[in-house]
């Protein structure tokens, strides 16, 4: 028997057709985007780690096509309100421009800030400037930032407190463990002097700068204080003349900046500074004593700056000093601005040992104190 032939199969029904169409149409559109999320996620993280990578180290701003930040459109920093800087130059008046030019111009490219810098001729005026919030930035000794700080806190006002936000770092020496952050004086007596020990002073006469000199009045003042000295003290401008008020006998001892020896400076105190007219002065001349290490000079700001402001000045101001030091030209600049090798982060709690020092520096002597307080250099 001959088997059947199957019927041919029924076409779907249209409704059918058109269900199964969509059904694959929605799933391939689904995959397509699912894949284009995908795909602007991964653009999303590109453009995020690109701007990253644009991104101003120093101010957090994105920066323009040229590589500089974009400046503040207001506050600090902005063209209305121009960050003031204060400088007194430690050497050649010309070299002291220059290196402070080129502080100035690093500082404006790298932070977008506008900046504007003034040379003033003595400590006194920047301390006076800082205090009465004319300054927003200073470069200051040990000592006018002790009576910045002392005249800010008298005068009971936030808008001009002073607060340090780096230290310099000079070049130490392995015998004389933290001598990059810290510095001191030294007693220096003739040779041929009988006296071997700053406790033999008591009664002696003893050359001495003046009261806003930190190495030559505040800390011999505060040394001898502690050790119950009374010396009879005769005051000179500038360590040259002290010197050669010993080498005469004009005085018994003199009170001098003192820094470690180095491979560049392998006698190094405040006698290199008439070492061409006395090339045997360090022959001539001894060391009895030492007074205590302060920290190295800070730079500061106005308490009420900006804290990001603050930020960026402390990380800028080491920056270009490390680009500088690391050259011959560089560091001739930089001698300029006390011959520093660089600048690490401070506050004022570092300064603690140094305001303890002026307290003990003008102990039962309130004259002393005036002088130092109202002192205009």
């Amino acid at each position: 028997m001959t088997s059947a032939t199957p019927p041919p199969s029924a076409p779907l029904p249209l409704a059918v057709s058109c269900l199964l169409m969509l059904a694959i149409v929605t799933g391939a559109l689904g995959l397509a985007l699912a894949s284009e999320r995908e795909t602007t996620a991964e653009t999303r993280h590109v453009v995020s780690a690109e701007k990253t990578l644009i991104r101003d180290v120093l101010t957090g701003r994105l920066t323009r096509a040229d590589g500089t930040p974009e400046p503040p459109v207001t506050g600090p920093g902005s063209a209305g309100a121009p960050l003031r800087l204060r400088f007194v130059p430690s050497s050649d008046a010309a070299q002291a421009e220059a290196a402070i030019a080129g502080m100035l111009d690093f500082l404006r490219r790298r932070t977008g800030y506008v900046i504007e810098g003034a040379i003033l001729r003595s400590y006194g005026l920047v301390v006076t400037a800082i205090t009465e919030g004319d300054c927003d930035v200073a470069f200051l000794t040990a000592a006018s930032y002790a009576r910045a700080v002392m005249l800010a806190n008298q005068n009971g006002r936030t808008d001009d407190d002073v607060e340090a936000i780096l230290a310099a770092v000079r070049r130490g020496h392995a015998q004389h463990p933290g001598s990059d952050l810290a510095y001191r004086a030294a007693i220096l007596v003739r040779s041929d002097s009988p006296l071997q020990s700053v406790a033999e002073l008591d009664g002696r006469t003893v050359a001495m700068g003046n009261r806003t000199s930190g190495a030559s009045s505040i800390l011999p003042s505060a040394l001898f204080n502690e050790m119950g000295l009374t010396p009879r003290i005769q005051r000179y401008e500038g360590y040259p003349i002290i010197i050669n008020a010993v080498l005469q006998g004009a005085t018994d001892a003199g009170c001098i900046w003192w820094s470690p020896p180095n491979a560049d400076n392998p006698e190094n105190d405040a006698r290199i500074t008439i070492q061409s007219t006395h090339p045997d002065i360090f022959k001539t001349t001894r060391i009895i004593g030492f007074t205590q290490w302060i920290p190295n000079e800070p730079v500061v700001v106005r308490g009420a700056l900006d804290a990001d402001v603050k930020n960026v000045l402390r990380r800028a101001i080491p920056l270009y000093v490390a680009g500088r030091v690391a050259t011959r030209e560089g560091r001739k600049e930089l001698e300029a601005i006390g011959s520093v090798l660089g600048y690490i982060p401070a506050t004022n709690d570092d300064f603690a040992p140094l305001m303890e020092v002026i307290q003990r520096a003008f102990a039962g002597d309130p004259e002393g104190r005036r002088d130092f307080m109202s002192s205009r250099r």
